[in-house]
């Protein structure tokens, strides 16, 4: 995206650019409108003057340089407009490539959106589906301990119906009073054998 941005920011630049030729084609072209109409001012004094002068003057001499006038200003703005041409088609080339970009960056953008959205429901489903079996698992082997532990227990309640029996480290043991045999004072545990 940033190699979109750099080319946005160089038409922007080129665009400036070409907006200073235009304007500064615009200001010779003014100026030329002016030198112009002083110069045709000049040439109706000169003609003025002359016709003053001789008294011979004609009309069709006056019209003729009129036209000469009229042409030369059209062929000014002619010039000045296709001068601009190129300005004005650059432009619109910039304008474009601009809509382009713009275009592409909403295009990735909203395929990035779907396959976050993708990912995020993809990611939720295997945490779920990880629970689940986790939830089965540990209930399971739950209930299959606490049968077996019932099962075990009658069994142990015949052998030895006075005895503390436990779980340690996940294997049935039963309490030992040490105290009256050995003379300790301390109680421990001994795993059944099976």
């Amino acid at each position: 995206m940033s190699d979109e941005i750099k080319q946005i920011a160089a038409l922007i630049g080129h665009h400036q650019a070409l907006e200073k030729r235009v304007t500064s084609l615009t200001e010779e072209f003014h100026a030329a409108s002016l030198q112009l109409q002083q110069q045709s001012e000049t040439l109706t004094r000169v003609i003025r003057e002359l016709d003053s002068a001789s008294g011979n003057m004609t009309e069709t001499v006056r019209k003729s340089v009129s036209t000469a006038l009229s042409l030369v200003e059209k062929e000014l703005k002619q010039t000045g407009q296709e001068q601009q041409k190129p300005a004005v088609n650059a432009l619109n080339q910039v304008v474009k490539a601009a809509n382009e970009s713009v275009y592409a960056m909403r295009r990735e953008m909203s395929r990035y959106t779907w396959k976050s959205a993708i990912y995020i429901v993809l990611t939720m489903l295997g945490v779920m589906g990880g629970c689940l079996w986790g939830m089965y698992y540990f209930i399971d082997s739950g209930y299959a301990r606490i049968a077996e532990m019932q099962r075990m227990e009658a069994v142990w309640q015949k052998k030895a119906p006075l005895a503390d029996i436990s779980t340690c480290d996940g294997k049935p043991c039963v309490k030992v009073d040490t105290s009256q045999s050995f003379g300790d004072k301390k109680n421990t545990y001994l795993i059944i054998r099976r």
